[in-house]
């Protein structure tokens, strides 16, 4: 017999079990889902953080190399357009630019096409640093989702998606 965790409890059953007893006029249904995406954002951060650092790095400054090198040449783009990809505030992206600047990944330069703009590009050793480390991050991420059929992976995909979508549109 093969074991399955599909119908094993977990940490939001209990948890939302307490909700449902000491508040039982209170409708938790979403607590299942929201409870649990935000322990899986954590888990996949804490994962991906264990990937990237044999590659001596943080997964956000992953992130932003693998982004920039993924845009293709020049391998360069705007702060507002690496936001407009990645998971950070304006603020949190100047800090993480700063600090791999130091490091010497990445260039800040002045927009030719705006004398106020800023570009970002990558150095030779954030372009080298990214392309040893994507192959990696991928596998890591394959890995993560092994469990799941082809199938599952597309309706994961798409209702992510959708849930992602509805709640970005300003109300």
């Amino acid at each position: 017999m093969t074991y399955s965790v599909d119908d094993e409890p977990d940490f939001v059953d209990s948890a939302v079990g307490l909700w449902t007893n000491e508040v039982p006029q209170l409708d938790t249904r979403g607590k299942h889902i929201t409870n649990r995406i935000l322990r899986l954002a954590e888990v996949v951060t804490n994962r991906m953080n264990d990937v990237t650092q044999s590659c001596g790095i943080k997964y956000s400054t992953y992130a932003i190399l693998a982004t920039l090198r993924a845009s293709g040449e020049p391998f360069e783009l705007t702060p507002k357009a690496l936001q407009a990809l990645l998971v950070v505030s304006s603020g949190g992206l100047s800090n993480q630019l700063a600090r791999i600047e130091a490091m010497g990944l990445i260039r800040r330069s002045e927009d030719p096409s705006d004398g106020r703009g800023v570009r970002v590009s990558l150095t030779l050793a954030g372009r080298a640093l990214a392309d040893q480390t994507m192959p990696v991050q991928a596998a890591a991420e394959l890995d993560f989702i092994r469990m799941l059929s082809e199938d599952e992976r597309e309706t994961l995909e798409r209702l992510l998606r959708r849930v992602l979508l509805v709640n970005s549109i300003p109300r």
